[in-house]
């Protein structure tokens, strides 16, 4: 996948925010990159995966785990661990827009706040789907960057 694609814009006053381990099943190597958002692999599994392409849903979808603080470890013969930025509302991560043209201008961004919506898979880079509010979206916009094109969420 892609390094660094969702990174972390605010830490709620903490200084340092706090990360979980979470397992990562064998089978390759460097499944979950730095700064890549995962979820629990299945209702009370141990292992997470990457999201994919339309995460996350409400009621749909499993839960998310975090975003990477770093590469995972397992290899194709042996399970691994990937530690995360634990998910609250005291995190404001940063992610760059679908389409940069949706996010480049301030009235841009302001129109997507208070709204909520998914994040986007494509040619394995992870962005937030601006398109248009997903009523089951997981994700709300906070603001954003336009000179980078570039949202804040929750």
């Amino acid at each position: 996948m892609s390094l660094a694609d969702v990174g972390i814009r605010g830490t709620g006053g903490l200084n340092a925010p706090p990360t979980d381990r979470w397992v990562v099943a064998s089978g390759q190597t460097d499944l979950v990159e730095a700064g890549e958002p995962t979820k629990q692999n299945a209702a009370g599994d141990e292992n997470v995966i990457l999201l994919v392409d339309a995460d996350l849903t409400v009621a749909t979808d499993q839960p998310m785990a975090g975003v990477s603080v770093a590469n995972s470890t397992e290899t194709a013969s042996a399970a691994g661990y990937v530690d995360v930025y634990t998910p609250g509302m005291w995190l404001l991560y940063e992610i760059l827009a679908l389409t940069t043209a949706a996010a480049d201008t301030q009235s841009e961004i302001d129109a997507l706040i208070g709204a909520a919506y998914i994040i986007d898979l494509t040619s394995s880079a992870f962005t937030m789907d601006t398109a248009a509010p997903a009523a089951t979206g997981a994700f709300i916009i906070t603001g954003g960057d336009p000179d980078v094109s570039s949202v804040f969420f929750r």
